[in-house]
């Protein structure tokens, strides 16, 4: 299975203060990152991991995929696949937000209903993850465990 992770407000902080991971290399984080990850990622991927799925991430910023790729690497996480807005303008061709079976992704992580509502629209699957959820670990779990 391929799963994939929004970043802001899902995984990084933007309006909503969630506690953050500590990063698995804490001095290159501090030099190379102004960014943290969300508390429980590290034990979320692992679990992923376990069941033999590839973790990627979808986001509608513009960061680049180096940037992502690094971010997550700075917390000791290995990412399979990135996708970013530049990456979904070019290959998208449906009008949406996101569109996660473009890239083979069966289970799309998301802080916004928006998404939710898009995918029942265009028949992907969504769990929205509330900033404010400190059991979000566990619910993620079950989720994927259901689609997979």
């Amino acid at each position: 299975m391929r799963l994939a992770f929004d970043l802001d407000n899902t995984l990084i902080r933007n309006n909503y203060a969630f506690p953050l991971a500590k990063p698995y290399w804490p001095l290159l984080a501090r030099l190379f990152s102004n960014e943290g990850l969300r508390q429980g990622i590290r034990e979320v991927v692992a679990f992923c991991r376990e069941q033999g799925w590839e973790v990627w991430v979808y986001t509608t910023s513009y960061r680049s995929k180096w940037h992502i790729r690094r971010l997550f690497w700075l917390h000791g996480i290995r990412l399979d696949g990135v996708v970013n807005q530049q990456r979904h303008d070019r290959y998208v061709r449906v009008r949406c937000t996101k569109h996660p079976p473009t890239f083979g992704i069966e289970l799309l992580v998301d802080d916004s209903e928006g998404v939710r509502l898009e995918g029942e629209r265009h028949g992907f699957r969504v769990l929205v993850v509330r900033p404010d959820d400190e059991r979000w670990t566990e619910a993620l779990k079950r989720a994927a465990l259901t689609v997979a």
